[in-house]
């Protein structure tokens, strides 16, 4: 990663705090768009001020083998270092909903950003090993699509949770068809702090 791409991470990490006390989650009671809207931005500036700390290492991409070449496969970068931070609270019925910031070196070597939502399920006793589907929302900024222009993005989770450690992935499917695109298992571990 760049020195460049450190700071342009730093910076949106930063964003995170900021946004959550500027927020004003009003919407117009009759509209049930701005109502969604309210509820939604309620719940991010909730789980980012009440939340407990977590932190997110990353490690490791699966690109699926049978939609690459040979060759592109052996270009492709399978280790995705990186780390992030975010904020996670557990409701009364035991789903999660994180708000975070995260960086990694993707595929190609690259710096990505993002900044983002989770929100997942759980099932088994919390006091064992749980099993957890669920979702991500977020706005990505990769060099290598829309010429680096941040774009929003919404991918399905899987998750395995002992305690105050996960293990997420995630599955980025091809958008474009063809082959050489998407088709990625990605795996990432958290933990929170309590």
């Amino acid at each position: 990663m760049s020195l460049r791409s450190v700071i342009a991470a730093a910076a949106w990490a930063l964003c995170l705090p900021a946004a959550a006390e500027a927020a004003q989650c009003r919407g117009d009671p009759t509209s049930e768009a701005l109502a969604w809207y309210e509820r939604f931005c309620s719940r991010l500036t909730d789980t980012w001020k009440r939340g407990d700390h977590e932190i997110l290492l990353s490690g490791y991409t699966w690109h699926l083998p049978w939609t690459y070449t040979r060759d592109k496969r052996k270009e492709l970068e399978d280790l995705s270092w990186g780390a992030g931070y975010g904020r996670i609270a557990e409701d009364p019925n035991g789903d999660t909903h994180s708000v975070f910031g995260f960086a990694f070196r993707d595929s190609h070597g690259n710096a990505q950003l993002q900044v983002g939502y989770t929100w997942s399920r759980f099932w088994g006793p919390r006091d064992g090993l749980q099993g957890g589907l669920g979702y991500t929302v977020m706005i990505v900024q990769r060099p290598d699509i829309f010429d680096g222009v941040p774009f929003p993005a919404a991918l399905p989770l899987f998750s395995l949770r002992y305690g105050q450690a996960s293990l997420v992935s995630t599955f980025i499917p091809t958008v474009n068809g063809g082959v050489n695109n998407g088709s990625v298992i990605f795996l990432l571990g958290r933990y929170t702090f309590k």
